[in-house]
This record gives C-alpha cells, sequence and structure tokens, in this order.
C-alpha cells in the first residue's frame, strides 16, 4: 500500500478550499497517495494512529448532499467506493440521502445514534454540519468531502481534490475542439450547480485552459455559461444548456450533479458536444455517452475506500487533510471513447504536455484566484 501524507491544518488559506492508445490520463491507483494542499499551513503535526476496530464489521455511513445517491456523477461515485469497501474490506455500509439542507444535522446524528464508527458526509454544503455534530460524537470517526476545518477537528479527516488539474487541460481540450468544428465561431461552455468554490475551481481552470490555447494558438475561443444555483434540476439545466447553444456554443461542460447532465443533454439534442464530470460519464449517461469527448474526473470512490481501508487498518488520519491531485490519480482526465480515432494527435499531445506541466509546477491552473 502506498504510504500515505496526511497534515493537520490549523489554517487553510480560502484560496485552497477544494473543499475544498486515447490521450486519456491513466487509472489511478486504488489508494491515490495524499499530497500537500496548495495552501501555506502551519507546521504540521502528524496524526496519531488510531486503535484497529473490534471484532466484527464496521458500520460506515455516508449523509449525501441533496443531489441524491442517483446523480450520475459526485454523491453516486461516492456510494461506489463505499460498495466497493463494502466488498473488498468486509464492512457494513449504509447511506441517507438528504432532501434539503436541513436534514443535514438529523442525518449525521442518524448515523452517529445507531453507533456508526465512521460517517463520511458528502459535499461543500455539509461542511458546517459536519463540523458542529463531529465534535459532540468524539467515538464516531468523520470523513467530509470537499470540506475544511479551521481548527482541525480531532475526529475527522477532511476530503479535497485539486479538480483544477484536470479541468485546466480540459479547457484546452474543449478549446481545440470547438476550432475544428466552428473555425469561423469557436465558443465553449458550461452548465454548473451552485456557485460554491467546488464548483468554481472546476470552472475557473476550464476558463483558464481555453485562455492558455488561445496564448498559444493565436485565436480567439470564447467561454460562455451559467450557474443555475441547484445541483438537481436537470430541466433548468437543459433550458440553460439550450440558451447557451443558440448563443453559438459547441460544446457544454456539465459541471453540477444532474443540473449539469441536463446541459449535455441539451448538446446531444443538438448535435453537439459534451464533457463529463466528477466519473467518466459515458459509463453513467447512456443517453449521451456518444457525444461526451471526455470527463473531468474526481476520484471520490478511491478517496473514500482508502479511508475507509485506513480506519480498518487502524491508521484513520483524524485530525488531517487528503488531497487528490493529478500526481496520485486522485483527478484526471477520462479517455476519449468514441471519439480516439477523431481528436488530433496533435491536440492530444499538446493536452498530454499540459497535464505533465501541471504536475511539474511549470503550468498554473488559474486556480486559486488571486
Amino acid at each position: 500500500m502506498k504510504k500515505w501524507i496526511f497534515v493537520t491544518l490549523v489554517v487553510l488559506l480560502a484560496a485552497s478550499m477544494v473543499l475544498a492508445g486515447c490521450g486519456a490520463t491513466p487509472e489511478p491507483e486504488v489508494e491515490p497517495t495524499a499530497t500537500q494542499p496548495a495552501a501555506q499551513p502551519t507546521e504540521p503535526t502528524a496524526p496519531e494512529a488510531t486503535e484497529p476496530p473490534a471484532a466484527g464489521a464496521l458500520k460506515v455511513g455516508m449523509v449525501s448532499d441533496v443531489g441524491g445517491i442517483d446523480d450520475a456523477s459526485f454523491n453516486q461515485n461516492t456510494w461506489e467506493g463505499l460498495q466497493r469497501a463494502q466488498e473488498e474490506l468486509g464492512i457494513q455500509a449504509q447511506f441517507i440521502e438528504s432532501q434539503a439542507q436541513a436534514d443535514y444535522e438529523k442525518n449525521i446524528t442518524e448515523f452517529a445514534e445507531q453507533d456508526y464508527d465512521l460517517v463520511f458526509t458528502v459535499g461543500f454544503l455539509l461542511n458546517d454540519a459536519t463540523a458542529k455534530m463531529a465534535p459532540e460524537y468524539p467515538d464516531v470517526y468523520f470523513a467530509g468531502i470537499d470540506q475544511w476545518y479551521d481548527p482541525a477537528i480531532p475526529n475527522a479527516v477532511a476530503i479535497t481534490f485539486n479538480v483544477d488539474e484536470a479541468a485546466f487541460p480540459i479547457g484546452y481540450l474543449a478549446a481545440g475542439w470547438a476550432v475544428l468544428q466552428d473555425p469561423d465561431d469557436p465558443q465553449i461552455g458550461y452548465v454548473a450547480g451552485m456557485q460554491i468554490p467546488p464548483v468554481e475551481q472546476f470552472i475557473v481552470a476550464y476558463e483558464a485552459g481555453a485562455a492558455y490555447y488561445n496564448e498559444q494558438k493565436g485565436t480567439d475561443v470564447q467561454v460562455k455559461g451559467v450557474y443555475v444555483g441547484d445541483f438537481e434540476a436537470p430541466d433548468q439545466g437543459k433550458i440553460q444548456g439550450q440558451s447557451l447553444i443558440d448563443e453559438g456554443v459547441d460544446i457544454i461542460f456539465g459541471v453540477g450533479g444532474k443540473t449539469g447532465n441536463g446541459g449535455i443533454a441539451a448538446a446531444k439534442e443538438n448535435g453537439l458536444w459534451g464533457i463529463g464530470v466528477d466519473v467518466d460519464q459515458y459509463f453513467t449517461l447512456p443517453n449521451e455517452k456518444d457525444i461526451l469527448i471526455t470527463s473531468c474526473m474526481k476520484r471520490l470512490d478511491n478517496a473514500v475506500f482508502g479511508v475507509t481501508e485506513a480506519l480498518v487498518n487502524g491508521e484513520f488520519p483524524a485530525g488531517g487533510i487528503y488531497v487528490g491531485t493529478l500526481e496520485n490519480g486522485g483527478v484526471g482526465l477520462a479517455p476519449y471513447h468514441d471519439f480516439e480515432g477523431e481528436i488530433p494527435a496533435e491536440l492530444d499531445a499538446e493536452v498530454q504536455a499540459i497535464v505533465q506541466g501541471i504536475i511539474a509546477g511549470e503550468i498554473g491552473t488559474g486556480w486559486p484566484v488571486q
């Protein structure tokens, strides 16, 4: 098993709230290695290893965000990680779907009162509820996805992802594809959910990647998009996607659960192209898979499995933070799938060079916003 590096953060700068053949990034390892986040923390102290759990199946719960467990991206991929842990590690896994933000504390409490060993809270919007409830149940471990805690919580770990590292080369790829398909008026777009840092992180880097393409190629690819303000509004996402298409957008990046999926559906209906998010949506959007040139992957499943395995092994990183990156496979580009033979080799090579440049620290992604 790769060594995990976890640091206890006393202060997180707002800029690093990462919460937070074909030219695809290779599939990540089962347990991506955690790395130092972009923010400069105070002097870290290594968290003490936890005691291995007592005999019997570990009980692990998941509190979803309002997007629902069947969102074909964020919540669903998290649950897939727990299902894998149940199958391979012998834990007992269960989820509760939040219907509204008012449900967060109640749902967390339900698992804690049932003596669950570990509770995953999924999404930036659950940050405050997790930070409030975790200290009230010191014998339960918590893991918050796209969250951060200031100060650190002794029985919790924050799980974050540098999704900007994957979104930047995808912005470059999208710009290049738009130029190929619509050289007279190339435009790329996005349909996003709520305007919160974990979503903005995708969008800012996507826009920066397109700007980098313009800089390198002397083009003028335009970026247009909208924040719908909801993760569970596919109809509204489709309406907004159609509006962008009417303005000339050639490809839509869906960033916002079911809402973003609606934007991709609009692209499909217009014979255009889309980009998935969080998971390789070629496998979760069967009706739209044939228009997806790639997806911006955020490997929540691997992170969830790894954190659960750490608890099983008595190594839960209490008080620490996990960061998924391009380098450790925590984020990445999905394969081109049906577009393998259509993405020009030159464009693919440029995208791969950008990936390596980001890993080497030679190319910035535009995030955090200065």
